[in-house]
């Protein structure tokens, strides 16, 4: 089973607009709303992967919790949300016409301790061998720094795997905890080692390494947009990218490869064949309005097409 869990998760509305004029009146059209969160978006590509056997879980609430529900059991989407007093946010992605993408994302709801006891409980009782878990994005006010590293010590214990894909404060307090695979993008590697300056690609590979030996992370994956991705080992690194597509946005490509990990800890697949479905989804994911998934078919052809290079 492969669980997704979403903290913080929104609706999301996505619009289009010609030009963005900062301090102006602004004229968006079509209005796109999807459920959305990084644990809901791995959801959804699991699913267009035709991948039944995986539930999304977090928190929920208010009016927008109650359309996001309805929007998953829709698509055919198992679901176990722990329900919760607030109302889950709504955020607003502007894509202009030159490519530009510019995202207003509210804080999220305030979570109290009752609630934050009952998520950890139905994780738990998710946890086991045969679970690989997907904890990614940011969380709601009131839960702690440290809830991604105590979650993921907890279901670790019970032999499950997990992604992790989080940022900043969360990164840090979370990878000691040693997640299976990590996907922090360049800038969120660079700022975890507090680098005031962009590092080659030399030097990624490096802070990688350091990442596994010192933390016990299995493998790290540094998404660098047009530039591809590396995929580092404890003894290998790779430089990967896909065929350029026609991109209406990335929101959520990052997100999306989350599923790809997933599926090959389930699996046990090679890191090659992990690292070709990945950089397919991504590409697929940039090709679709809001934060829908790619087909399956889609994905299939995207796979022929990744170009994996041994640095």
């Amino acid at each position: 089973m492969i669980v997704t869990v979403t903290l913080n998760p929104s609706m999301d509305k996505t619009g289009n607009l010609k030009q963005y004029d900062h301090g102006g009146i602004n004229h968006i059209t079509d209005i796109i709303r999807d459920a959305a969160g990084n644990g809901i978006i791995a959801s959804k590509t699991l699913k267009a992967l035709e991948k039944e056997d995986c539930i999304a879980t977090g928190f929920l609430g208010g009016i927008n919790g109650e359309r996001i529900e309805m929007m998953l059991e829709g698509m055919g989407i198992s679901n176990d949300f722990v329900k919760i007093a607030g109302d889950t946010r709504t955020n607003l992605k502007v894509v202009e016409d030159n490519g530009f993408v510019t995202e207003f994302n509210e804080p999220g709801p305030v979570v109290n301790g009752s609630e934050i006891r009952a998520i950890t409980d139905k994780i738990l009782g998710y946890a086991s061998e045969d679970t690989v878990f997907i904890f990614s994005g940011s969380i709601p006010r009131g839960c702690p720094d440290t809830i991604y590293a105590d979650l993921i010590t907890k279901v670790k214990e019970k032999g499950s795997k997990v992604v992790l894909d989080v940022s900043g404060e969360l990164l840090k307090t979370s990878i000691d905890a040693q997640p299976d695979i990590i996907k922090p993008n360049k800038k969120e590697i660079e700022d975890y080692y507090n680098m005031e300056f962009s590092v080659s690609e030399e030097g990624l590979i490096d802070m990688g390494r350091r990442i596994i030996k010192e933390k016990g992370v299995g493998v790290v994956a540094i998404s660098r947009g047009p530039l591809g991705c590396l995929f580092i080992t404890d003894d290998k690194s790779y430089n990967a990218s896909a065929t350029r597509v026609e991109a209406h946005s990335t929101v959520g490509a990052g997100a999306s490869m989350d599923a790809a990990f997933a599926l090959g800890l389930q699996n046990g697949s090679s890191l090659e064949d992990i690292i070709k479905l990945a950089m397919a989804i991504a590409a697929g994911s940039v090709t679709t309005i809001g934060t829908k998934a790619p087909s399956k078919a889609v994905v299939d052809e995207l796979q022929k097409q990744v170009v994996i290079e041994e640095i």
